[in-house]
């Protein structure tokens, strides 16, 4: 169920947040759900389990319902043990904490999975006559599936449009970091843009491997692949710009603040941003990206020939490490260009101003 953006923004005016509705409803079917198939008994454990493991994301509440199970199922059956032997008492609590909490830590569990295991070998040594262990691992088991249901079901509005929208944006500001580089110096400070695009891209795939878990990437799934495989690219290119810039301030400001460089480092990022339009804004552009590619690629040969005739060798080496991540950047936008379709066929009125954006600052006048 995709809740509607507007309805969504008037629920959280009023406290209703997308979180809570998950965690209330979650905790109220593990309720119901338990009640109709065990009757009145421990009726607690389901919804404290949908509660306890409910995040806001589907990986992350399954991740913390593997620990909490495996937690309670081995608390369980050392307090089992320990119980069969020791009385309710300093002794046997002593006992069961320091078997159970030992195997834990020397199977290098999770420390979630650890604390759980303290928590169910207490309360199970506890209760202990009244078949604790199997209520506990019954009814948790259901909470946990109920809670990743609800999960799964309930998602944000327009997820993949916003998530697309993080990927777009830092295929920009990546185009605008390597524009930036010309003149940076190697006691600069470290480039924002840089930094930015590449928290906006990663932010943009972890959203996209999470849309995998929930029911609603169905509806989309041909268009999150190609999303999926357009930001591994896009990530690949920002490997190499970071090269680029760690590069550039290594090279003599003679160099770095150049004409030619100027030139060479806007042509490229014409390219990465050209594809980024293209593909993840959907927004019609003119000009061919194999031409921009091609005269980006011609550019950086015909200034390092040039360079070559005109520079000492202890020059030429250092440019060559930045023609040489300025040409893996081409490649990779080619690579990209033929294993990428087209992720966005309708694009929203916010991604074509977006793109509009970009071409009236003039990184690519001819898209």
């Amino acid at each position: 169920m995709i809740m509607n953006e507007g309805l969504q923004d008037r629920l959280e005016k009023y406290g209703f947040s997308l979180y809570m509705i998950r965690i209330t409803l979650a905790a109220s079917l593990s309720w119901v759900a338990v009640h109709s198939i065990y009757g009145s008994q421990y009726l607690y454990f389901a919804p404290l389990a949908a509660i306890l493991i409910t995040q806001a994301s589907v990986k992350a509440s399954l991740e913390k319902g593997i620990y909490r199970l495996i937690g309670i199922i081995l608390g369980g059956i050392v307090s089992l043990i320990v119980g069969q032997f020791f009385d309710v008492g300093g002794l046997s609590i002593l006992l069961i904490l320091l078997i159970g909490i030992g195997i834990a830590t020397a199977c290098k569990m999770n420390i979630q999975a650890v604390s759980q295991v303290g928590v169910t070998s207490v309360l199970a040594l506890t209760f202990y006559q009244n078949d604790y262990v199997l209520w506990r691992i019954g009814e948790t088991f259901i909470g946990v599936l109920i809670a990743l249901a609800i999960n799964m079901i309930i998602v944000p509005p327009n997820r993949f449009v916003k998530v697309k929208a993080l990927a777009f944006e830092g295929s920009l500001l990546l185009a605008d970091a390597l524009k930036d580089l010309v003149g940076v110096r190697r006691d600069s400070p470290k480039d924002n843009l840089l930094e930015e695009a590449g928290k906006l891209l990663s932010n943009s795939s972890r959203e996209q491997k999470e849309m995998f878990y929930t029911l609603t990437h169905y509806q989309c799934r041909g268009e999150l692949k190609g999303l999926i495989q357009a930001t591994s690219h896009l990530k690949s290119i920002h490997s190499y710009v970071k090269e680029i810039a760690d590069d550039i301030r290594l090279l003599p400001a003679h160099h770095a603040s150049s004409d030619w460089m100027k030139d060479v480092l806007e042509s490229t990022a014409d390219c990465i941003a050209l594809y980024g339009t293209r593909t993840l804004s959907g927004a019609e552009c003119q000009r061919s990206l194999a031409d921009c590619i091609e005269r980006a690629r011609d550019l950086q040969l015909a200034s390092f020939s040039e360079l070559q005739g005109n520079c000492s060798l202890a020059s030429i080496r250092d440019l060559g490490a930045v023609f040489s991540h300025l040409n893996r950047v081409l490649e990779e936008v080619e690579r990209a260009k033929s294993a990428t379709y087209v992720v966005a066929t309708r694009p929203s009125t916010a991604e074509v101003a977006r793109a509009l954006h970009f071409i009236k600052k003039g990184l690519s006048q001819k898209l």
